[in-house]
């Protein structure tokens, strides 16, 4: 191995288990949601408001941990939300009534967004364009491992210890997560790289890049993609246990799939970062995710009770996601070369937000039918190429606005 690629690889190594904390918290408790509702004495759209609180407080912290990024360095801000997440993650293991959990899945959303947004900044100060896709490939590929294992070791902790086995698991993986950013996390923004993060500047940089093209339609695409995957993920306790009739242990049938293709998109997208245009590599994503949504439809129509009917083409459609998310990061963080914090920062406010939405609104409305989801995807997905489409939406319009 050449000593770049050990760079990059160490780096990555680094940074995918900060982003692995977003789809640990978010995934891991989903099989315990009917145990959970019965001991809370809830419905299952309460439990689904749990998922959505932890979304919003996610997207709304991470306009502010972008900027203050930017402001302090990478470093400390990692380290204090990692701290915050640990408290949050111990008082949810002794909580008692829904409203304490409800309360402290925002906590856990607000603290775990730190992770997300500075480790795509860390990616983007350390690297050039090229090496940066290549690592954020590598951090896709390791990312998978998240929403992969997540559900099956909540299903696993559920059918042994009950629904707390579950909080404290995600307490101890974020104690880990402290000691290991406190020993080996570096800082990769210098003192004279750091802008002040007062709040009127950062509301115009937000609302500068709301205003500007190249950045809007790669993180809109972003969004829409991976927010007509997370209808089937956020519905994923209904599919498994109600449509398929599976148990506990049984969520590794959706999300292997899911694994399977963000490892190999991950992979093909990391060797062809010096090959193919990030912008024809975003236009090739979409075109297989819609490949893969007609795929499920058609599984869903013919055989709605097959397992590998259903769920095998997600494979096809994560593929499609990784093949396109380092490119889609990549176009937008470069619109602001000097505020890569604040950009990372809307960029994950907007694709969360959006995903929130869905799971507030959407997700507990159509779920008791597989082909009502598989329509809100499809629709989610035409009118993530539509933005895509539009002039200046494959990158060769529009040169990118800075901000310094």
């Amino acid at each position: 191995m050449r000593p770049e690629q050990r760079t990059r690889l160490r780096f990555a190594l680094l940074v995918a288990p900060l982003s692995m904390l977003a789809p640990f918290s978010l995934d891991t408790y989903l099989p315990s949601f009917p145990a959970m509702a019965d001991a809370l004495v809830v419905d299952m759209a309460a439990m689904q408001a749990t998922l959505s609180a932890y979304l919003v407080a996610f997207a709304v912290a991470t306009l502010v941990a972008g900027p203050l990024s930017d402001a302090f360095g990478r470093r400390p801000v990692v380290l204090w939300a990692l701290l915050a997440y640990v408290v949050t993650s111990a008082l949810l293991v002794v909580a008692v009534d829904y409203w304490q959990v409800l309360t402290l899945r925002m906590g856990q959303g607000l603290a775990a967004a730190a992770g997300v947004v500075v480790g795509r900044a860390l990616i983007r100060d350390r690297f050039d364009p090229t090496d940066a896709r290549r690592v954020f490939a590598l951090v896709t590929m390791m990312f998978a491992i998240g929403p992969a294992v997540a559900p099956i070791i909540g299903g696993w902790l559920q059918a042994a210890f009950g629904w707390r086995s579950v909080f404290a698991f995600l307490l101890l993986y974020g104690l880990l997560l402290l000691l290991a950013a406190r020993r080996w996390l570096p800082e990769t923004l210098p003192a004279a790289g750091r802008v002040a993060s007062h709040p009127a500047p950062v509301l115009r940089g937000y609302l500068a890049s709301l205003r500007n093209p190249a950045f809007l339609r790669p993180v809109l695409v972003h969004a829409g993609m991976f927010g007509a995957m997370f209808l089937f993920i956020a519905a994923s306790p209904t599919i498994i246990y109600q449509h398929l009739g599976g148990g506990e242990r049984d969520f590794w049938w959706l999300f292997l799939p899911l694994v399977g293709g963000l490892v190999v998109g991950g992979f093909v997208a990391g060797r062809s970062a010096g090959r193919l245009r990030p912008a024809t590599a975003v236009s090739i994503g979409l075109a297989l995710a819609g490949l893969s949504l007609g795929l499920v439809g058609l599984g869903v129509l013919l055989a709605p009770e097959r397992v590998p009917a259903v769920t095998l083409p997600f494979a096809l459609y994560s593929f499609a996601l990784a093949t396109a998310m380092p490119s889609a990061t990549l176009l937008a963080l470069d619109c602001y070369p000097g505020r890569r914090g604040m950009a990372a920062a809307m960029q994950a406010f907007i694709q969360l937000g959006f995903s929130a939405l869905l799971a507030l609104f959407l997700v507990d409305r159509l779920d008791d039918v597989l082909w009502q989801l598989v329509v809100a995807a499809l629709a989610i997905w035409a009118l993530a190429v539509l933005i895509w489409l539009l002039p200046g939406g494959s990158g060769r319009a529009a040169a990118p606005r800075t901000l310094n």
